[in-house]
């Protein structure tokens, strides 16, 4: 006996009729914007070097940042574990743009393996002008400005100094430097293309009355999402005696943004991939989760030919800078090497990329730098430096900037297949 599926019941309405049928189309797109699919999230710290610095979050060298080929493996082992949509967010531990020549390289690349991800980026503001061009060949979806003040007094309390295109900034040239460049970052990507949201942090002695003036300038500017966020103290911060706000003081905070930013805002222009990325859409990637992904398409298969286990760590792609008298033992101190040679490691293999002369400043001999500038110049792009003895200095330096001082010695092809493998320690580490 077959089984009667029941009809629909008889609508008496015109069928025809183009304002019924409009209203119910519209009330079929509304339910379908309920069932929309969420978005995974990958926020990743792909940014080694700091911008502006912070007094919230303070900038931290030993801090672990993400190089290429992490974020390309990351990337990766996320399209194949996940189903739907994918956004990745590169966020710290500096400003993305303080690393450009990482984070451009990483945008890429990616845009050129994986058009299909959202991208964006958290930054400060400043140098957002010099690379938007880049950003919007690269696929770059959205910029994530952080806007949280318009007055001077708040901003000195915010920030403890800045490195701004190779110059150290005091904390005044530091404040004024975000005033100036964190509201005109979001002219910028409008102008580039770039879609922009402000995110303010709600400081509950700092910046508590500014919340509709910050809304207004994110509006007017042109930023298509706004958000408020709780500070979160950080044990050891100077601003952690700032306190977190309470649950009541960071609804009417949003309230009072969400009301004036849709007064300011203009409603015309059309939604943007931003659209997708909705709080309530949003679901958070895990990086753990993605390394035991990873680490299952690395192991042997039961019918492999290699029966031992692996029992060292993969290489990390990077290239490495060694003090050698050759090229083919480490067997010069920094002080008395006069280049350095840098070599490209990769997971198979070790390649010469020539040498880089270092600054001949006499100062070099006792402290290892000489001219700051000039000596990081001849390093960049490099993850770590490799020389048999580190001035204090020298490696103060380095690991302030991202790159990693390693002491050792020995054949060269076996001291960077530890250094790719990460089990040598950094000077002092």
């Amino acid at each position: 006996m077959t089984k009667r599926i029941p009809s629909a019941p008889h609508d008496d309405r015109d069928d025809d009729d183009p304002e019924e049928r409009g209203n119910r189309f519209g009330k079929r797109r509304r339910a379908g914007r309920d069932l929309a699919l969420h978005v995974w999230k990958l926020t990743l710290p792909a940014a080694g070097r700091p911008g502006l610095l912070r007094r919230d979050t303070p900038f931290d060298a030993t801090v672990p940042a993400l190089d290429v080929a992490d974020v390309l493996r990351y990337a990766a082992a996320a399209r194949r574990a996940l189903k739907g949509p994918l956004a990745l967010e590169i966020e710290g531990p500096g400003d993305p743009l303080a690393s450009a020549e990482t984070v451009l390289r990483t945008l890429a690349l990616l845009h050129e393996h994986h058009p299909e991800i959202l991208t964006g980026l958290t930054i400060d503001g400043p140098l957002l002008d010099e690379y938007a061009e880049e950003l919007s060949d690269f696929g770059l979806t959205w910029v994530r400005v952080r806007l949280d003040t318009l007055r001077l007094r708040v901003a000195r309390r915010l920030v403890a100094g800045a490195i701004h295109r190779g110059e150290v900034l005091d904390r005044a040239e530091a404040a004024a430097l975000l005033l100036e460049e964190a509201p005109r970052a979001l002219h910028v990507a409008k102008r580039a293309g770039l879609s922009a949201v402000a995110r303010m942090t709600l400081f509950p002695t700092l910046n508590l009355g500014e919340v509709g003036a910050l809304a207004r300038v994110a509006a007017r500017a042109g930023a298509e999402q706004l958000e408020v966020v709780p500070h979160v103290p950080r044990r050891g911060a100077p601003l952690a005696r700032a306190g977190a706000p309470t649950a009541g003081e960071l609804s009417e905070a949003r309230a009072e943004a969400s009301r004036v930013w849709a007064e300011d805002r203009e409603d015309d222009e059309a939604p943007s991939a931003l659209a997708w990325l909705t709080p309530a859409r949003l679901r958070p990637v895990s990086l753990d989760a993605l390394d035991v992904d990873d680490l299952r398409q690395i192991l042997p298969g039961p019918d492999a030919e290699e029966t031992v286990a692996r029992l060292l760590p993969p290489r990390r792609s990077q290239i490495v800078a060694v003090a050698s008298e050759d090229g083919s033992l480490v067997d010069l101190p920094l002080t008395h090497a006069p280049a350095v040679r840098l070599f490209a490691v990769t997971e198979r293999g070790i390649t010469a990329m020539g040498s880089r002369a270092l600054p001949a400043d006499p100062r070099r001999r006792t402290d290892g730098v000489g001219h700051a500038r000039d000596f990081l110049e001849a390093l960049m792009g490099c993850r770590a430096l490799v020389a048999t003895r580190f001035p204090a200095r020298a490696a103060t330096l380095l690991k302030a900037v991202g790159i990693l001082p390693i002491a050792a010695g020995g054949p060269v092809s076996e001291v960077l297949d530890r250094v790719a493998r990460g089990t040598l320690r950094a000077y002092g580490g």
